[in-house]
C-alpha cells in the first residue's frame, strides 16, 4: 500500500511538472527581464493562442486550398464543359465518349477554349495578383497602432464564408462560375491571413523569457543571443507548420469519413468546404480568447491608412542596395514558392485526369502527406535544436531532395515504362515524399528570412515574403497551361526540375550573419534619422512602459469577461 501510494504521489508530481511546463509562466521572469524591454514578455498563454491559431488555420490551407477546392472547381468546370468542336454539344461525363481528336472546354472570361484542368490553374493565377493588391496594401498598416490582430481575424473569416458557400457552384450548375469567384476571393483573404500570422514569429522569439535572458546575460551583439533567437523562432515556425499538419490530419480524416460514407459527389465535395470553414472559425475562437495584441508605434501623423501601406513598402524596396541579402535571398524563394505550389498542383490534376484518381484516393494521399509532414517536422526542430544544423542548410538539403520528385515522374515520359506516376500507389508514395520535405522548407525558410527583418518592419516585410511565394504561384501554372495546352500535362514536369534546383544552387551563397547585420544597421540608420537612437530606457521611461501593458492587460481581460 505503501508502494501505492508513493507511485501515485511520483505520478501527481510529473503532472504537476508537465502542466507547469506547459501552461505556467515562472513569475521570476517579469522581475528579472520586464524591464529590459519595452513590451510585455510572451506569455504561455500566447504560445497556445499561436498553435491553436497554426492547427485551425493551416488545416483549412494544406488541406482545402490544395485539393479540396482544386477538385470542386475542377469537377464543377468539367460538368459545365461542352466540346471543342461544337459549342452547343455538352461534353459527355465519360471521357471515353470524348470523339478522337476532340476535348472538353470551357470559357474563362474572354478566353475561349480553356481544359478544365487549366480552368482550376488560372484561377489560382487570377486570386494571385488580387492578393499581391490586398496585402502589400495592409501589411505595414499593421505593423502600426493596434490592429494587426484584428486585421488577421477579420481576413480569416472572410476567408471562411468565402469558402463555405463554394457549394453553391455544384448545387446550382447553371451558375457553376460562382465557386471560382469565391475561391479567388477566399484566397486573397487566405494571402493577407498568412502574412500577419506569419509575422508573430520574430515579434514573439524577440519577447520570449529565453531570448530576452540571452540579452541580458551576454549583450544583442554576441553569438548566445543570436542562436536563442533562431532557436525560438525555429521552435515557434517548425510548432506552427506540425501543429497545421496535425490540423490537416484530423480535417482530412473528417471529409475522408463524409465522402465514404456518401456517393463522394461534387457537392459532398462541397459540403466538406463548409465543414472547413467552421473548423477555422473554432480554433480562431479559440485564438482571440488566449493572444494579446501588442502595441506598435501609431501611423504618421496626417499618413491616410489606404495608401500607407504601398507608399512605406515603397520606400523599404528603394532601399535595396542596404538589404542586399534579404532580397537575394527573396528572389531564390520566389522560384522555390513556384516549384512547390506548380508540383503539388501537377500531381493532383494527373492523378485525376490520367490515373481516374477518386476524389476519396486523392484524400488519402493528402492525409499520407500530412502524417509524414507532422512526423518529419519534429525531426527537422529535433536536429536543428540538438545539432546545430541550421535553417539554410535544412533548406537546401530538403529542396535538393524535393527535386527527385519531379526527376521520378520523367520516368513516366520513357514509353512502355510502368512507372513514373502511372498508378495510384506511385500517388501515395510520393505523397509521402512530399509530406517529408515540404514543412522543413516552408518552416526553415520562415526562420531564415526572420532574421533579414529589421526592427518595426515585420509585417510589412512578411507580406514581401509572401509575394515572393504567391505571387511566383502564377508564373508557375501559367507556365504549366501552356505546356499542357500544347505538349500534354506530363511535359511539365522537365520545367519544375528546375523550380528546385537552381533556388538550392542561389541560397548556397546566401551569407544568413550579413543578412542579418543588414537589418540590424538598417533599423539604427532608421532610428537616427528620426533622432529616437537610445541605447537604454530610462528608469521612468522603462515604468511608464511596464504601466502601459498592465493597463493594456487590465483592458483585454475586462474584453473578455
Amino acid at each position: 500500500m505503501p508502494e501505492l501510494t508513493k507511485e501515485t504521489s511520483a505520478r501527481e508530481g510529473r503532472i504537476q511538472r508537465l502542466r507547469k511546463r506547459l501552461f505556467i509562466d515562472d513569475p521570476k521572469d517579469d522581475v528579472e527581464l520586464q524591464p529590459y524591454i519595452p513590451e510585455r514578455l510572451t506569455k504561455k498563454s500566447e504560445l497556445w493562442a499561436f498553435f491553436l491559431f497554426g492547427f485551425g488555420y493551416f488545416a483549412w490551407s494544406n488541406t482545402t486550398s490544395s485539393i479540396f477546392q482544386p477538385l470542386l472547381i475542377q469537377q464543377v468546370a468539367r460538368t459545365a464543359s461542352h466540346l471543342n468542336s461544337n459549342s452547343s454539344i455538352p461534353c459527355p461525363a465519360d471521357d471515353k465518349d470524348i470523339p478522337l481528336g476532340d476535348k472538353c472546354v470551357v470559357h474563362f472570361g474572354f478566353i475561349k477554349g480553356i481544359e478544365p484542368t487549366s480552368y482550376a490553374l488560372l484561377i489560382n493565377v487570377v486570386a494571385v495578383w488580387c492578393t499581391i493588391f490586398v496585402s502589400l496594401g495592409t501589411s505595414a498598416f499593421a505593423d502600426h497602432g493596434r490592429s494587426s490582430r484584428k486585421l488577421m481575424m477579420t481576413f480569416c473569416t472572410l476567408l471562411a464564408i468565402a469558402t463555405a458557400f463554394m457549394f453553391i457552384g455544384p448545387l446550382k450548375p447553371e451558375v457553376w462560375w460562382v465557386s471560382g469567384l469565391l475561391m479567388v476571393v477566399g484566397l486573397i483573404f487566405n494571402g493577407a491571413t498568412l502574412n500577419f500570422y506569419d509575422a508573430h514569429i520574430p515579434l514573439l522569439a524577440r519577447h520570449h523569457p529565453d531570448v530576452v535572458r540571452a540579452l541580458v546575460d551576454y549583450g544583442e551583439d554576441s553569438e548566445e543571443y543570436i542562436l536563442a533567437k533562431v532557436r525560438t523562432a525555429t521552435f515557434l515556425s517548425g510548432g506552427a507548420s506540425a501543429s497545421g499538419f496535425a490540423g490537416g490530419i484530423l480535417l482530412t480524416v473528417l471529409a475522408t469519413i463524409v465522402l465514404l460514407m456518401t456517393d463522394a459527389t461534387a457537392l459532398i465535395l462541397g459540403y466538406c468546404l463548409v465543414m472547413s470553414s467552421f473548423f477555422v472559425l473554432i480554433f480562431m475562437g479559440l485564438y482571440w480568447h488566449l493572444s494579446y495584441q501588442r502595441t506598435s508605434p501609431p501611423l504618421p501623423a496626417g499618413a491616410n491608412m489606404f495608401t500607407f501601406g504601398y507608399k512605406r513598402i515603397g520606400r523599404t524596396v528603394s532601399q535595396v542596395r542596404r538589404l542586399k541579402t534579404m532580397f537575394y535571398y527573396l528572389c531564390a524563394w520566389f522560384i522555390l514558392g513556384d516549384g512547390l505550389t506548380s508540383a503539388s498542383n501537377m500531381a493532383i490534376l494527373i492523378a485525376q485526369d490520367q490515373l481516374q484518381a477518386s476524389n476519396t484516393s486523392l484524400i488519402i494521399a493528402a492525409l499520407i502527406q500530412y502524417i509524414c509532414a507532422a512526423v518529419s517536422m519534429w525531426f527537422w526542430i529535433w536536429l536543428q535544436n540538438t545539432r546545430g544544423v541550421r535553417p539554410m542548410r535544412v533548406i537546401i538539403i530538403n529542396s535538393s531532395l524535393f527535386g527527385l520528385i519531379p526527376v521520378y515522374c520523367l520516368l513516366g515520359l520513357i514509353p512502355g515504362n510502368p512507372v513514373g506516376l502511372k498508378q495510384i500507389w506511385e500517388l501515395y508514395m510520393l505523397a509521402s515524399f512530399f509530406g517529408l520535405f515540404i514543412g522543413a522548407i516552408y518552416s526553415s525558410n520562415r526562420v531564415v528570412f526572420s532574421q533579414f527583418i529589421p526592427f518595426g518592419h515585420e509585417n510589412e516585410l512578411y507580406a514581401l515574403f509572401e509575394m515572393a511565394n504567391v505571387s511566383s504561384s502564377w508564373i508557375g501554372p501559367l507556365i504549366c497551361t501552356a505546356i499542357i495546352q500544347h505538349s500534354g500535362i506530363r511535359q511539365t514536369w522537365w520545367f519544375l526540375v528546375t523550380q528546385f534546383y537552381v533556388p538550392a544552387f542561389m541560397m548556397c551563397f546566401v551569407n544568413v550573419e550579413k543578412g542579418r547585420q543588414e537589418a540590424i544597421d538598417f533599423h539604427k540608420n532608421e532610428m537616427e534619422g528620426k533622432d529616437l537612437s537610445k541605447s537604454r530606457a530610462s528608469p521612468a521611461e522603462v515604468a511608464a512602459l511596464q504601466d502601459r501593458v498592465f493597463a493594456d492587460e487590465e483592458k483585454q481581460l475586462a474584453e473578455h469577461v
